[in-house]
């Protein structure tokens, strides 16, 4: 084995260990936003031509942009909704990135939300999740969403059949609080009778998920596929993806 892999190796032990409830964000943690949909929308809304790569490029600089205010906020039909302000601001951010203008932006959002909400564009579904999920779930460790959504995450996990994996799902449209908040974590924790020695979260936004995290003084760590986050907040231990780690921690136990 070479040095590197053992570093990552005895990175992962520290992280997995003695874990009792496992948290997961939603959004490109469980369920990933499918870029080439985005792409298609764009083009039919709005005529805008855009690959899935570009999208995928311009999310990362719109996670980054959440960490300082600087997302695109604009006024549109479904804003008023449960979780439609935030959504709105990350998908707006995404394709003005993507070259958008602002002023075709609110009939983008209006158009995509109506589809959203009949299945939510964050809908790609890693390989073995569920019975990664399972396998972990069989060793008494408890599994919990906490996710800043739109409240209607029971019924997308419904429809994408991976809703019996969860031991709970915690969605802030429907429990009114966000991360970074600590006190949404807490609700799981409570849930469950888990110290938070004992929770670890993973996500992929440093200024939701991580920040979030620490506030509530639980174990993270940063899920980061495509890169986003490459040379940024270093001090975060990265993991391939929520199957890797529940395998990690059915293995240690």
């Amino acid at each position: 084995m070479s040095t590197t892999s053992r570093d990552h190796e005895s990175a992962m032990d520290s992280l997995v260990r003695d874990v009792a409830l496992l948290c997961l964000d939603a959004g490109n943690t469980v369920i990933f936003l499918d870029h080439a949909r985005l792409a298609e929308l764009l083009r039919d809304l709005v005529g805008l031509h855009v690959t899935a790569a570009d999208l995928i490029r311009t999310e990362g600089e719109a996670k980054q942009l959440a960490e300082s205010g600087g997302l695109v906020d604009v006024a549109w039909t479904f804003r008023d909704r449960p979780g439609a302000v935030a959504w709105g601001k990350m998908v707006a951010t995404i394709v003005a990135r993507a070259g958008l203008d602002v002023g075709k932006v609110p009939t983008l959002l209006d158009g995509a939300w109506r589809e959203h909400e009949v299945l939510n564009l964050w809908r790609k579904v890693p390989d073995g999740l569920g019975p990664a999920l399972d396998a972990m779930r069989a060793k008494g460790v408890k599994v919990a969403i906490i996710s800043n959504s739109e409240g209607m995450l029971v019924e997308l996990f419904t429809q994408l059949g991976i809703l019996q994996h969860f031991d709970l799902v915690v969605d802030s449209g429907k429990v009114g609080v966000e991360k970074p908040d600590p006190r949404i974590f807490r609700i799981a924790m409570d849930r469950f009778g888990v110290p938070a020695e004992r929770t670890l979260h993973l996500g992929d936004v440093f200024a939701t998920d991580i920040l979030g995290a620490r506030a509530a003084g639980i174990r993270y760590g940063m899920i980061d596929p495509f890169g986003h986050y490459e040379g940024r907040h270093t001090d975060v231990p990265r993991v391939p993806g929520a199957v890797e780690v529940a395998r990690a921690i059915t293995a240690r136990i």
